[in-house]
C-alpha cells in the first residue's frame, strides 16, 4: 500500500502553513531553542530566506528534547512542554501540538487536520516490544478518533507487524493496519537499530501524508523518509 494516501489541497496548505510557523530545525542550548545553520535551512525550504524571514518568535523553553518532524519539504523542532497521561505533548509557538507516546503519535491538533486521539491498547506491543513483536509476526489493534466533515470519525484498526532485517543489526518494521468494519487502512514504517525506533514513517488523518519522524536533526535535514528511508 502506498504510504501518500489522497487528500485535498486545501487540507495540504492548511497544513505546511500551520508548521511553517515553526519551520526549521533549531540547535537546543540548555533548553533553549537558538537560531543557526539548521534553523536557516528549514525557513529556506518554506520560502523564508534570511531577507524574508518574519520577526522571530520569543524563545521557547523545552522541557527534554524537542521532536524532530517533518511533513513533506517542512522539517521542524517542536519543544516539549511535559508529560499528560501515557504521552508526551509537543507544542509550536503558534499552538499546533502533536503527542508521542513511546514514538508512536497518538494526537495532531492545530494543523486543519486534526487526529483527535490514537487509542494503543495497554498489553499491545507499543509499550516496549515493539521490534521483538514484529519480529513473532505478532497482530493487534488500535483506535484513531478523528475530525472529518465537521464531525469526530472512530475507525478501528487490525494492524499486523512484520520484521525485514537488514545489515549491522538494522531492520525495518511494517505496520500494515486495515479497518475492521472495511474501507483502506494505512502503512506504517519504523527504521530500527537493535531494539530502538530511530526514524518512521506515521499516519494520522486520511487526508494527510504521513508524517516523518526523526531521531536526530542531522537526519532530518538530510532525509526524506519517502524517498530513501533512514
Amino acid at each position: 500500500m502506498s504510504h501518500t494516501p489522497k487528500r485535498s489541497s486545501r487540507a495540504v496548505s492548511v497544513l505546511v502553513g500551520a508548521v511553517a510557523l515553526v519551520a526549521g530545525l533549531a540547535a537546543c542550548t540548555n533548553g533553549k531553542f537558538q537560531g543557526g545553520a539548521a534553523l536557516d535551512f528549514g525557513l529556506e525550504l518554506v520560502g523564508l530566506g534570511k531577507d524574508k524571514a518574519p520577526a522571530a518568535e520569543p524563545v521557547t523553553t523545552s522541557i527534554g528534547p524537542p521532536l524532530f518532524v517533518g511533513y513533506n519539504a517542512i522539517r521542524v523542532a517542536i519543544p516539549s512542554t511535559g508529560t499528560r497521561g501515557q504521552s508526551r505533548y509537543f507544542v509550536a509557538p503558534d499552538g499546533a501540538e502533536i503527542a508521542m507516546q513511546n514514538g508512536f503519535v497518538t494526537r495532531v491538533i492545530g494543523l486543519g487536520i486534526d487526529l483527535e486521539g490514537m487509542f494503543l491498547p495497554a498489553d499491545g506491543p507499543y509499550k516496549a516490544t515493539f521490534v521483538q513483536a514484529a519480529r513473532d509476526g505478532t497482530v493487534t489493534e488500535r483506535v484513531a478518533d478523528y475530525y472529518r466533515k465537521g464531525r469526530i470519525v472512530h475507525d478501528s484498526f487490525r494492524c499486523a507487524l512484520t520484521y525485514i532485517p537488514r545489515e549491522e543489526g538494522k531492520g525495518i518494521v511494517s505496520e500494515q493496519c486495515r479497518r475492521i468494519f472495511g474501507g483502506p487502512g494505512f502503512r506504517n514504517t519504523y527504521w530500527t537499530e537493535g531494539d530502538r525506533v530511530v526514524c518512521s514513517l506515521q499516519w494520522f488523518h486520511p487526508d494527510a501524508d504521513f508524517l516523518q519522524f526523526f531521531e536526530t536533526p542531522q537526519q532530518a535535514q538530510t532525509l526524506d523518509l519517502n524517498e530513501q528511508g533512514c
